[in-house]
């Protein structure tokens, strides 16, 4: 009795997080799993209901298809261990790019169909909500990336091969809308934004670009970024809708990237690696330490959003220096 009894809780708790990672794309669990495993509507109501065990292939199959850790139903747990889902960025396969931006965009429609969801970030760069608002600056994002594997080209033919990707694009765009549909609250630092700035001076003195024209793009859309985020902090709102947004600034260097998509009953976390890749976890253990984490360091950090004029201000005009000084040098080294 007290065997099958734990069977079934199994299986609940499968359906239940088939449940969740369904709610947000409005598909029913039972007949998601009735289409996957090719049985009637019945037998799934009946696998839901724990009336028919699910068997281990089946199992297998449901937690492939809906990002669900096996080990987490049959309670196989040990406490120095969690799970992850790693998406891989090496653009030698493009594919690979558009794994890794489904991840961040599922955890984003994820949160914005429930209606107490947020986004709480620490940012050590510019988060790729930001980012990807701008084509030339994300290539370049990625294009920097790229020459971490190597990538034999320069700038501008990156741009010739990547830049028109309907389908990359698409996702961006969708990615960036739903960030600005979801209530934020984000720590930034001074440095936040170096990173780029480094980057794209580093590879303007590499020789990777031939003419002026597309560090001054992308400076250009570092700028209107800028004063983007300073109009938003400004209204403590963002997007059209006006959804809260609340912008702290932290005295010391942040330290880590970490992005939680949260509710009342669910939370995942994003860990930036590297330049952009990143891990995803549900794990309630790391998520929950990770929040605490960046509620203390939202206590130590100054809001400027809607408050702190001033401090506003003296952030925002500092990194347009950053940028001036950049573009100063840009048009030095073409200098004829």
């Amino acid at each position: 009795m007290e065997k099958s009894k734990k069977n079934i809780d199994n299986q609940t708790m499968l359906f239940d997080l088939i449940e969740k990672e369904l709610h947000h794309k409005n598909l029913a669990p039972v007949d998601a799993v009735a289409d996957l495993l090719g049985i009637s509507y019945d037998a799934a109501y009946r696998r839901k209901r724990g009336n028919t065990p699910v068997s281990l292939e089946e199992a297998i199959i449901l937690c492939r298809q809906f990002n669900i850790s096996l080990d987490s139903i049959v309670g196989v747990i040990d406490t120095n261990l969690i799970q992850c889902r790693y998406a891989p960025l090496d653009l030698a396969e493009p594919g690979n790019y558009l794994n890794f931006l489904q991840v961040i965009l599922d955890s984003v429609e994820r949160i914005r169909a429930l209606p107490d969801g947020e986004i709480i970030l620490s940012a050590i760069d510019i988060p790729q909500f930001n980012i990807l608002a701008y084509k030339e600056l994300a290539l370049f994002k990625l294009f920097s990336w790229s020459k971490v594997y190597n990538y034999p080209s320069n700038y501008e033919t990156f741009v010739s091969e990547f830049g028109d990707n309907e389908v990359i694009n698409n996702i961006h765009e969708k990615i960036v809308n739903n960030y600005l549909l979801v209530p934020s609250t984000e720590v930034w630092a001074d440095g936040t934004m170096d990173t780029v700035l480094k980057l794209l001076s580093y590879y303007l003195e590499a020789g990777h670009f031939s003419d002026k024209k597309l560090p001054l793009i992308i400076c250009s859309q570092v700028t209107d970024l800028i004063n983007t985020l300073e109009i938003r902090a400004g209204r403590g709102a963002k997007g059209q809708k006006g959804m809260p947004y609340k912008l702290y600034v932290s005295e010391t260097e942040v330290g880590n990237t970490f992005l939680i998509f949260k509710n009342a009953k669910s939370v995942n976390c994003l860990v930036r690696l590297y330049t952009l890749n990143h891990l995803s976890t549900s794990d309630e253990r790391f998520c929950g330490e990770t929040e605490s984490w960046l509620r203390r360091l939202i206590q130590r950090s100054t809001l400027i959003s809607e408050t702190s004029i001033k401090e506003r201000n003296r952030f925002f005009n500092a990194q347009r220096k950053k940028v001036a000084a950049l573009i100063e040098k840009i048009e030095g080294e073409f200098k004829d």
